[in-house]
């Protein structure tokens, strides 16, 4: 082997972890996004709702004994329901335009979310067990964590299976209908108000997979969430708002930044080029890679 082949291995290795962490923060993104394609609105709790999927996953581990990827069904529908709580009581007024009211309510949301998990959690970082923890794969020169593929998997499969729901069923192609235009659904018959509650729900509902794998390998804490909400939007920025698949893809972009720069300059410094390419995007290319203009 090469000096060079030699030099590049630490930066193939971080490519390669980045793309895997990526695939999560992906799947965080793809709710983001689908609430803001649908119905307009910037969920800032968004992240707030990973957070409490985490929780679920600790929960799970550490009461049930279960292992969190077991949790996921639980994880998907607990979220959801509580994504069609929070559209029926704060964002339903809000649906097909943002609004600086819509953005504080969400703010506000978050910030409640955040105080229920502190008292019904503590403030102390919990982790959760799984099967896949402290295991790791060798594919050639390459150490991959275990639980990390299978989280990538997981975030692949889920997305894979929104992308298919938004387009070969009716549930999907009414979804679409009510985004492009609300009224002219609405005339043929399409009730916009249940449309609109299943999609946030669903995006509720992918958040709290997303929070239960990530805790398989990443500890959370009740402001979790507020750590976690700047890469989901960077992510659907970079994508496109509104796109399923751009939001999968600028997750593993994010991911590979993250990653390259911890190993390349300071691990403390790894999100400073992900805020960079924030403004230069919304300064150069607002609707990202994949996404349409939106008014």
């Amino acid at each position: 082997m090469s000096g060079l082949e030699t030099a590049m291995l630490p930066v193939m290795q971080a490519v390669l972890s980045g793309i895997l962490v990526g695939g999560v923060y992906g799947l965080l993104s793809i709710g983001l996004s689908l609430a803001f394609g649908v119905m307009r609105i910037v969920n800032f709790a968004h992240g707030d709702m990973v957070m409490y999927g985490m929780y679920v996953g600790v929960v799970g581990s550490t009461i049930l004994g279960i292992d969190p990827f077991l949790a996921l069904p639980a994880s998907f529908l607990l979220m959801a329901v509580l994504g069609a709580l929070q559209y029926r009581v704060v964002f339903r007024r809000f649906v097909g335009h943002t609004t600086l009211n819509q953005l504080l309510a969400a703010i506000g949301l978050g910030l409640a979310l955040q105080m229920v998990a502190q008292l019904i959690f503590g403030v102390d970082a919990r982790s959760a067990h799984s099967i896949f923890a402290g295991k790791y794969d060798l594919i050639g020169p390459f150490f991959l964590a275990r639980a990390q593929i299978v989280a990538f998997g997981v975030a692949g499969v889920a997305t894979i299976l929104v992308e298919l729901l938004l387009r070969k069923t009716q549930w999907g192609k009414a979804v679409r209908a009510v985004a492009d235009n609300i009224e002219a659904a609405e005339i043929v018959g399409l009730k916009s108000q249940t449309i609109n509650l299943t999609a946030f729900a669903l995006s509720c509902g992918l958040a709290g997979i997303a929070g239960t794998v990530l805790v398989t390998y990443y500890p959370t804490d009740p402001t979790k969430g507020f750590t976690l909400m700047p890469i989901a939007l960077i992510a659907t920025t970079i994508g496109g708002l509104g796109s399923i698949g751009g939001a999968f893809l600028g997750g593993i972009f994010c991911g590979v930044i993250q990653q390259t720069t911890a190993m390349l300059w300071n691990s403390a410094l790894q999100d400073v080029p992900l805020y960079v390419l924030l403004l230069v995007f919304i300064a150069f290319r607002p609707m990202g890679f994949f996404g349409r203009r939106s008014e």
